[in-house]
């Protein structure tokens, strides 16, 4: 059993909040307004030091108050019992987190003890938003998989941000003559090496990261339309073209990054592209379809992370007010995929009605009022 106990203080308008948390469904019911998602605000928060409403931090302290803190008690087969807690002042920028009472300074160690997916209304614009979130989709996976992954992405804008400041410090000189001396373009290859073996090192990550999760996804979307899951294509587009290698790239390429005073494509460009008939899915695709896609997607993302041989056995989802995304069909649908999960789900509802069709015994009630 995951997450036991979960305790809420000045989290937005719950000053103080206890949930007993069951070991499979949550379900957590009221009006609107009431504070059913910062609950699930609270769980994110304790496990990632942000919010997922806001980026931020201090609209989540209730605005009477200075600080808040989220304590949670966790029950694992594998680790035993292990308490964790989030404090945030408006004071302070970085939050002050504690693992069996004792202060640590490194997120790294919260996300390597629980596996988190959520799920909300916004989830929805991932389809439909810019190349940048669908890359940090792939990157959220790539981070729980590829220990360096991080680094390496750091040590890639690291690099890429020295070049960047060359080819803009270039570019006017270059315009003017339409070259530049030998000098600069020393100078500028000097980075050319770190660059491609980084890219190289990026580019396979997440090409794995999308090999492994799609077998699930299909699977996911199968159970919702297999007419759409036959037609649905996830493809990983690196950043630049594939008939270059990136060292051939960067060198067929430098007069015109010198002209835009910048590196036009590389990993930092890359993205999930989701095709459905050869076309952009995002074009065709109705909205109900794009939303199981992205549900399909989310899913098959968290059953891969969590069924890694060195991932703990915590793992939690959060779905805010899914039922208002979902037709009744389709919500069935949906929880019949998540029996199959070894997870515990915490679930946001204005009607609790709604989930009848699960059995009684799997799933416990919270009913949150105001006060």
């Amino acid at each position: 059993m995951p997450l036991e106990l979960l305790k809420i203080h000045n989290g937005r308008n719950l000053k103080e909040y206890t949930l007993e948390a069951h070991p499979f469904f949550n379900i957590i019911y009221g009006s609107n307004g009431v504070g059913k998602t910062t609950i699930l605000e609270s769980v994110y928060l304790l496990l990632r030091s942000k919010t997922f409403r806001s980026s931020k931090y201090k609209s989540f302290i209730n605005h009477d108050e200075n600080t808040c803190t989220v304590f949670s008690r966790f029950i694992s087969d594998d680790q035993g019992s292990f308490t964790l807690g989030i404090s945030r002042s408006k004071d302070l920028i970085q939050p002050v987190l504690h693992l069996n009472s004792k202060k640590i300074n490194s997120l790294s160690a919260v996300t390597n003890l629980v596996v988190l997916a959520l799920i909300t209304p916004e989830s929805f614009t991932l389809l439909d938003a810019g190349p940048s979130i669908r890359r940090k989709f792939i990157d959220w996976g790539v981070f729980h998989v590829e220990p360096n992954f991080l680094s390496d992405w750091r040590s890639y804008k690291k690099i890429l941000s020295s070049r960047n400041n060359l080819l803009s410090n270039f570019s006017k000189s270059f315009k003017l003559n339409q070259t530049i001396s030998k000098d600069q373009f020393e100078l500028l290859d000097c980075w050319t090496p770190q660059l491609v073996e980084l890219n190289t090192k990026l580019d396979l990550f997440r090409v794995n990261q999308i090999k492994k999760i799609t077998p699930y996804f299909l699977e996911y979307l199968k159970s919702f339309s297999v007419s759409l899951a036959d037609e649905i294509v996830l493809k990983y587009y690196r950043g630049w073209s594939k008939d270059l290698s990136y060292d051939d790239y960067l060198k067929e390429k430098i007069n015109e990054d010198l002209s835009a005073g910048f590196t036009r494509f590389g990993t930092h460009r890359g993205e999930l592209r989701i095709s459905f008939k050869k076309n952009m899915a995002k074009d065709i695709l109705s909205r109900g379809q794009k939303k199981i896609v992205i549900i399909c997607l989310i899913l098959a993302q968290f059953r891969y992370l969590i069924e890694l041989e060195n991932n703990r056995e915590n793992n939690i989802l959060l779905l805010d007010d899914i039922d208002s995304e979902l037709d009744e069909s389709n919500l069935s649908i949906l929880f019949k995929i998540l029996h199959t999960f070894n997870s515990q789900i915490f679930v946001t509802t204005t009607n609790s009605s709604k989930y009848n069709f699960i059995n009684k015994e799997d799933y416990k009630l919270f009913h949150v009022e105001h006060d």
